[in-house]
């Protein structure tokens, strides 16, 4: 009997082949695949199949009409997944058993069941078709995997298939809607909204709200600058003085002695870090790494995909008693950085990491294989390293931390130092340059010493708005509210930043964003519910779990759509027309490459007569401040990190692309952007 096991991905499939035995590699229409005795793996390239409207009737909705098709059909930028797509019919002609041996996730199980259904002709669910279930690309995980080889897991892919018509269904209806309520104000723009979208969007908007109507309020702050052996800081008491008069007063008061009135110490223990789930890992690599969310999951998935680390979309935090960490920990000993660490842990009799509270049912938290990495870029070794320290973090000993508060008193105002160090590092040892944590040492004080008082300062200062959710914490609080899920939410910041809604590394909502949902708030604010997607997601799991069917939570999903559509549509006008003002200012903002150094209109790229491009001042004729532009292809891909500025791309044909700011005093021109 000859079996076909399908991949999510070409170097997946390789894998795979090369751990079940002698993999002889073929190819087909530019495909490689792999033959194993009578089994062949191939891959697929990501979703090979999506969902369109059966007969397009247009730029209208409702649309509920929907079927299962190509993705090369669908999309022109999917038209590289036809040769994939035929590879694999090509393939299952020959063979009487399948297999899917994609993620196992709710996408992984998609992508197999619709490639064995539609490509190979077979049904998902009878005994000819089983599942492979792994965490890591090892080849030991996936020969385990094997050996545990089981069918189709029906909940998983019943609530996936449910989920992309869902996702269709609101996706599509709600942009064409939003887009067509922009057309009848006259404004001609591609507008989206989404189920996961809109409910993003209202919560970084109620931010950008708050941010706009705060008003500062200025205080005053005294500071006592002491000393006693070594200098330190005190703050008076009263943190806060609303008038200046009083802190002033506070300073007069004051003479050039302070004594110490009371001395408060504490040790305390710092429990070692989980290892990671998916959000926790985004969130550290932006704050230690500066890396995108975004970034990081690709990243992860790309170690994932080489055996390096665990499969990354994962919501847990534990690591299972039957991951032989041990082995993992001598085999990350091989590698240099990790060595004198893993020497120490593997000392140790019994190695239990310290676990957190969330599970996933399908894989344990990412955690380095042990495997050796090749040669990787800097970021991911970075990543890399951030991930096999986390795990490492997790098997060390509590660390012990002291905080010390000082009072003082000078002429009956009262003055507190504060000191905070490390006593014991514990497990900051294996987290290395992750583990920071701020070290203020102050000199051995005891309660009736005299300190000298070197000056006493008052500062202005004021009330500072809301933080901005940075890409990390937008991510962080979409977890919290239960929006959207681990694999999806950093894209879905992102397809806000494309449509224009947001801006700026601390997230800025554009004058479009706060448009859009004020508009849909007024009239469709069930589009903005937070409740309504978290609804979405219970039910997911409900069908996962056998307890709903597919079919009635399409059934109810659509016809709540349906409801929304339809005050969507009596209210069109009005919505295009509080939309119309903002349209027309993101469209500036996009065109727009800067302020016109002479005059400060917007620069854009104007066509010249003769057919080339150039830059050229909005505020043409009275301005004729120009310069010109390479005859390649040019467009513009974000804004110089130097001075705001557009940077440009120049696409030059057949030849390496290279990147510019068009400001000709940026003060990065110094550095080279090719």
């Amino acid at each position: 009997m000859r079996t076909l096991v399908v991949t999510e991905k070409p170097n997946v499939a390789e894998r795979i082949a090369n751990s079940l035995g002698k993999a002889t590699r073929k190819t087909h229409g530019g495909v490689a695949y792999y033959e194993v005795g009578d089994t062949v793996v191939a891959p697929a390239v990501g979703h090979i199949y999506g969902l369109r409207e059966r007969k397009s009737k247009g730029w209208v909705y409702p649309v509920f009409d929907i079927e299962w098709a190509p993705s090369y059909s669908i999309n022109k930028s999917s038209a590289f997944t036809k040769k994939y797509l035929n590879n694999i019919k090509h393939l299952s002609k020959d063979c009487q058993r399948f297999i899917n041996a994609c993620d196992y996730d709710v996408e992984g199980e998609v992508i197999g069941y619709n490639v064995i259904k539609h490509a190979c002709g077979a049904d998902p669910l009878s005994e000819k078709v089983r599942r492979v279930k792994y965490s890591t690309l090892t080849k030991d995980s996936i020969l385990k995997a094997f050996e545990k080889i089981g069918p189709i897991d029906k909940g998983l892919a019943d609530a996936g298939l449910a989920r992309h018509s869902l996702d269709w269904y609101w996706g599509i209806n709600l942009s064409r809607a939003l887009s067509n309520a922009a057309r009848s104000a006259k404004r001609y723009a591609t507008l989206s909204i989404g189920r996961v979208q809109g409910p993003t969007l209202k919560v970084l908007a109620k931010r950008e709200r708050s941010i706009q109507a705060f008003k500062p309020e200025t205080y005053w702050q005294v500071e006592m600058q002491c000393r006693k052996e070594t200098d330190f800081t005190s703050m008076h008491e009263a943190d806060k003085f609303s008038e200046q008069e009083k802190a002033d007063a506070v300073k007069e008061k004051c003479g050039d002695k302070a004594r110490v009135s009371d001395v408060q110490s504490r040790k305390y223990k710092q429990t070692p870090p989980y290892p990671f789930d998916l959000t926790t890992l985004q969130t550290e690599a932006y704050k230690h790494l500066n890396i995108d969310p975004r970034r990081t999951l690709e990243i992860a998935q790309s170690l994932y995909t080489n055996a390096y680390i665990s499969y990354p979309r994962t919501s847990s935090q534990q690591i299972p008693e039957d991951i032989d960490c041990r082995k993992i920990i001598t085999d990350l000993k091989r590698q240099g950085d990790y060595g004198v660490l893993c020497e120490k842990l593997l000392e140790k009799k019994k190695l239990k990491p310290t676990n957190g509270k969330k599970k996933d049912p399908a894989h344990p938290a990412i955690h380095p294989t042990g495997e050796m990495p090749a040669r990787l870029d800097a970021q991911h070794k970075r990543v890399y390293d951030l991930v096999t320290r986390r795990f490492l973090a997790s098997f060390g000993e509590h660390a012990v931390r002291q905080s010390v508060s000082v009072k003082l008193d000078n002429n009956g105002e009262t003055f507190i130092a504060k000191g905070n160090t490390t006593v014991e590092k514990g497990w900051h040892t294996y987290y290395g340059p992750y583990a920071k944590f701020e070290e203020n040492l102050l000199p051995v004080l005891e309660k009736g010493d005299d300190v000298d008082v070197r000056d006493v300062l008052v500062h202005e200062k004021e009330t500072k708005p809301p933080k901005r959710f940075t890409p990390a914490s937008i991510i962080k609080e979409m977890e919290k509210r239960n929006i959207g899920t681990k694999a999806t939410r950093s894209q879905i910041v992102d397809i806000l930043f494309r449509r224009g809604y947001l801006h700026g590394k601390t997230i800025e909502v554009t004058k479009l964003g706060l448009s859009v949902v004020d508009a849909l708030n007024k009239y469709c604010p069930e589009v903005l519910s937070d409740k309504l997607t978290r609804k979405f997601e219970e039910d997911m799991e409900q069908i996962q779990e056998g307890k709903l069917t597919s079919e009635e939570v399409i059934d109810d999903g659509r016809r709540t759509l349906e409801n929304i559509l339809a005050e969507f549509k009596e209210n069109e006008l009005k919505i295009g027309t509080a939309l119309a003002d903002s349209i027309l200012e993101a469209k500036r903002r996009a065109s727009s490459l800067g302020p016109c150094p002479v005059c400060k209109n917007d620069l854009v790229v104007r066509k010249s007569r003769y057919g080339g491009h150039f830059i050229g001042c909005t505020g043409y004729p009275k301005c004729t401040h120009t310069w010109p532009l390479p005859k390649d292809p040019v467009k513009k891909i974000g804004e110089c990190k130097h001075c705001g500025y557009a940077m440009m791309i120049v696409m030059p044909k057949g030849k390496r692309k290279w990147s510019f700011c068009v400001n000709q005093a940026c003060p990065g021109k110094k550095k080279k952007t090719r």
